[in-house]
């Protein structure tokens, strides 16, 4: 997963005082524009306190980082190779009252405001509810650009049952929805490499494609695909797919 830089930089119009900046995209809300974090933004957004501007990022799907310290998601752990990892979920009266949410978590992904919609697609993700699906496949017709995102990383971390819908974000009109599909396809690596090649055909056009950002997490992708395989076969591993 990808991780925000925090930076504490002087005020314009106060340089006498600090505040938080971190990376951001605009989208448009029925109050006018709005900035949310993203570590590809190319605008800035920000906050008053470390501690919000570490809220702002986490709502918004990131890990955080800042002079040397990393702020992992909610309900995960920094593994030492640099990337995040689930906690097995607990039984616990906590974990109940969240899955008695669901239900409600699959309403708001036809929400009229963008922010509900994609917090929900973030929420139905970390849970890894399939019976979200259809939800979140009809949430790509939202115009709004993260909420597609979220949505994309959501379905990522369903797994299998989810490519289709990976496929279709791959041919989003959208860069950061394309991005995202990409990095959604690097996540899948990790939780079980025999579902990557289903998705792979339509990952290769991406590297020529209208934005530099996405040619470059498409490379990433091709390239973390080729380290992975090259040391499954180092480990003579008859579980590599064939046509990986």
């Amino acid at each position: 997963m990808e991780v925000i830089y925090i930076k504490k930089q002087p005020k314009p119009n106060a340089p006498e005082e600090y505040h938080y900046v971190v990376p951001a995209v605009g989208i448009k809300t029925r109050e006018g524009m709005r900035l949310i974090p993203h570590p590809f933004g190319t605008e800035t957004t920000a906050f008053e306190t470390l501690e919000k501007t570490i809220d702002q990022v986490h709502r918004s799907g990131y890990a955080a980082e800042f002079d040397g310290k990393h702020y992992p998601m909610p309900g995960r752990q920094y593994s030492p190779r640099n990337r995040l990892v689930a906690r097995p979920r607990a039984a616990s009266p906590m974990m109940r009252l969240v899955e008695e949410a669901i239900p409600m978590l699959h309403e708001q992904l036809n929400d009229t405001v963008p922010n509900v919609v994609a917090n929900a697609a973030f929420a139905l993700g970390e849970l890894k509810d399939e019976g979200a699906l259809p939800g979140l496949l009809h949430a790509f017709s939202n115009e709004d650009a993260t909420v597609r995102k979220n949505v994309s990383e959501a379905i990522a971390k369903i797994g299998k049952p989810a490519l289709k819908a990976i496929q279709l974000s791959l041919k989003d009109k959208h860069w950061l929805v394309r991005h995202s599909a990409l990095s959604a396809i690097i996540e899948l690596l990790h939780y079980g490499i025999e579902l990557v090649p289903e998705v792979l055909p339509d990952a290769l056009p991406l590297l020529k494609d209208e934005s530099w950002l996405v040619r470059s997490q498409a490379a990433s992708l091709f390239g973390e695909v080729a380290r992975i395989s090259q040391a499954l076969q180092d480990k003579d591993l008859s579980r590599i797919p064939e046509n990986l």
